[in-house]
C-alpha cells in the first residue's frame, strides 16, 4: 500500500460507481484497487450498523446463530448420508 489518501467525495463517487456497474469495473474506471471498494463498502455498512445479512427482520443475533447451527448441522447430516449413498453406488 502506498498510503494515498482519497478525499471522502472521491471515495462517495467511486462508491456509487460500483453500485451502477460493479466493483470491477468501477475500480478498472478509477484506476484503484477493488480491495479499496471493497474496504469502504465495509466501512460504510459499518458506519450504518446495517443488521447481519444472514439475521432475518426481528431477529437476534443470538437467534439467527441459533438457527443457523441448526441448519449447519442439518447439512452435514445430509452430505453424511450423500456420501454413505455414494458409497453404497460405488460399491455395486
Amino acid at each position: 500500500m502506498n498510503g494515498t489518501k482519497y478525499s471522502k467525495e472521491f471515495k462517495a463517487d467511486a462508491l456509487r460507481l460500483s453500485e451502477r456497474e460493479g466493483v470491477k469495473e468501477a475500480s478498472e474506471k478509477l484506476g484503484i484497487s477493488p480491495r479499496h471498494i471493497y474496504d469502504w463498502r465495509r466501512d460504510e455498512r459499518l458506519k450504518r450498523k446495517s443488521p447481519i445479512k444472514t439475521a432475518h427482520p426481528g431477529e437476534t443475533l443470538q437467534e439467527a446463530n441459533k438457527r443457523l447451527e441448526k441448519e449447519y448441522e442439518e447439512l452435514r447430516e445430509a452430505n453424511h448420508i450423500l456420501k454413505k449413498a455414494l458409497g453404497f453406488m460405488a460399491g455395486r
